[in-house]
């Protein structure tokens, strides 16, 4: 019954930032969709959109572990991606995609490994058709997973994912198939005896890694 207990708190405390971002910062620099345009035009989104989004990602996911990974990933909107970074390594708190992906599944209880192809092998597999709120998607190869980033669901038709995707950029939200090779899922699942941290998670102040960063 404690367990529980804490679940509610963290979740609660983590979804309340998670809606305080979308509040606070502009919209227009973490959503990139690029859906059915070559060129890749960064398009922006309503922020109703974007929280009618992660509310019905966090009702939808499995578990309650990938609703608490969700939450923590969303308050991490806009900080920069930062190569290695694991969101507390380094001073800008930025994240690398699989740093993203470790982190917001350590803050619910769940550990993987840190880099891309490690969390793809060790990953419970997932039929691409069957995608749930929460599940970690691979692109590259079996082979070399060069990128990581968990699903959210979908805007408007759209496929949607929250990822770290590269240098120069910040932690956003992606349209699924944008990166063109898209090969895996994986659903990351707790041991019965893990509980998530009780530390919330923060945001940049004043936007500072959101200006001019999409």
């Amino acid at each position: 019954m404690a367990s529980v207990f804490t679940f509610l708190i963290v979740l609660i405390i983590a979804a309340a930032s998670a809606v305080t971002a979308a509040i606070s910062n502009p919209l227009g620099a973490v959503w990139h969709a690029v859906a059915h345009d070559s060129a890749r035009t960064p398009t922006v989104f309503s922020g109703e959109a974007y929280l009618d989004l992660i509310v019905a990602a966090e009702r939808n996911a499995p578990t309650i572990q990938a609703t608490v990974a969700i939450s923590f990933a969303a308050a991490q909107l806009g900080r920069p991606y930062v190569w290695g970074g694991t969101g507390t390594n380094n001073n800008l708190a930025g994240y690398d995609c699989s740093g993203l992906t470790q982190a917001a599944y350590r803050y619910a209880g769940v550990g993987i490994p840190r880099v891309a192809t490690a969390q793809y092998e060790a990953g419970n597999k997932v039929d691409l058709k069957s995608l749930l709120p929460g599940d970690l998607v691979y692109y590259g190869s079996t082979a070399f997973a060069h990128h990581v980033a968990i699903y959210l669901g979908s805007v408007g038709g759209v496929q949607i994912v929250l990822d770290a995707p590269r240098p120069g950029a910040v932690v956003r939200l992606d349209p699924l198939n944008a990166g063109g090779d898209l090969f895996a899922a994986t659903r990351p699942a707790a041991a019965s005896s893990s509980t998530p941290t009780a530390t919330p998670p923060s945001r940049p102040s004043n936007g500072q890694h959101l200006a001019g960063r999409v």
